[in-house]
């Protein structure tokens, strides 16, 4: 038999060595949900860069939004497209062929009164009362320049105008920024691979506020049919304002145009409420003064894909 003394021995013996078990157990616990949660806390305190989001090819039409001011764009795959038209005014000939080299981001609707406020601090528009969704108009070229490098600096990222004065000039197709669309963008986003008149339709009712059916005002955007890459309201509402100078058309084929390098008016696309179907139609040309303000004339903005 084995003497009294030694199983105590023994029974203290092992309770030192279940202690000490479940101590080193505890220690490698600790250690790796320790590990874990600092892991985690480093993770959530990392800002996810604004460009993110937009740096593969998600197709054709999906969609991403920025944030800050929740303005939503469409992906505008790069391709080729006719641009102008045989049928419409001298300034849209003659057609010819352009390449957009790169993809570029959209805005589903023009910009919109709250968009404007949110950013710019107050909303100038003559039809201030038609609300917080309804496009942002009376103003001018310049003004929406100011907008865009306002927008690229709240999501810190570089301008992509440099203004100095009344002079403005552009960094390029390859900033980070917003900017406007160029006009060859502005015309390819429209006809989103159709040969439509209108963006999206023929049936210019279906996709456009216009002089025969806006009772003389300005509407929500967002409330008409979209195109095949889901822009809204492209054809009527307001007017947009593109980068362009306005200018006669190349006679050949060309790639990525930016319109010319001086001039005393520059473009807008895509008709009004105040107007009838032709000049809604996706290749007309209006051309304006860079500081002319008017309430039917707002913009939309764009962001080359990365």
């Amino acid at each position: 038999m084995v003497p009294e003394q030694v199983l105590s021995q023994r029974r203290w013996l092992l309770l030192l060595v279940l202690g000490a078990a479940v101590v080193m157990i505890s220690v490698v616990l600790w250690v790796i949900m320790g590990r874990n949660g600092i892991q985690e806390e480093a993770d959530e305190a990392v800002p996810v860069p604004a460009a993110v989001e937009i740096r593969s090819d998600p197709g054709a039409g999906s969609q991403w939004t920025e944030s800050s001011i929740w303005m939503r764009f469409r992906h505008i795959p790069a391709g080729s497209f006719m641009m102008g038209s045989n049928e419409g005014d001298s300034d849209e000939k003659p057609v010819h062929e352009v390449t957009i080299s790169r993809g570029f981001w959209m805005g589903q609707t023009e910009v919109t009164q709250g968009q404007w406020r949110r950013l710019m601090g107050s909303n100038r528009s003559g039809s201030a009362g038609c609300g917080d969704d309804c496009p942002v108009e009376n103003v001018s070229w310049n003004d929406a320049v100011k907008y865009a490098n306002a927008l690229s600096t709240e999501s810190g990222l570089r301008e992509c105008y440099r203004v100095n004065g009344k002079s403005v000039s552009f960094v390029g197709l390859q900033c980070e920024g917003y900017r406007l669309p160029t006009e060859a963008e502005w015309e390819y986003a429209a006809g989103a691979g159709s040969q439509s008149k209108y963006a999206g339709s023929n049936d210019i009712g279906a996709v456009a506020w216009y002089a025969n059916n806006a009772d003389g005002k300005t509407h929500r955007v967002g409330t008409k049919a979209a195109n095949a890459w889901g822009l809204r309201d492209m054809s009527g509402n307001v007017w947009e304002w593109c980068w362009d100078w306005n200018g006669a058309y190349p006679s050949g084929s060309v790639s990525d145009p930016k319109g010319p390098s001086t001039g005393s008016d520059r473009v807008g696309r895509g008709g009004s409420w105040l107007l009838s179907a032709r000049f809604c139609r996706s290749a007309y040309r209006f051309r304006g003064s860079p500081g002319e303000r008017y309430g039917n004339l707002g913009f939309r903005l764009v962001r080359t894909a990365r």
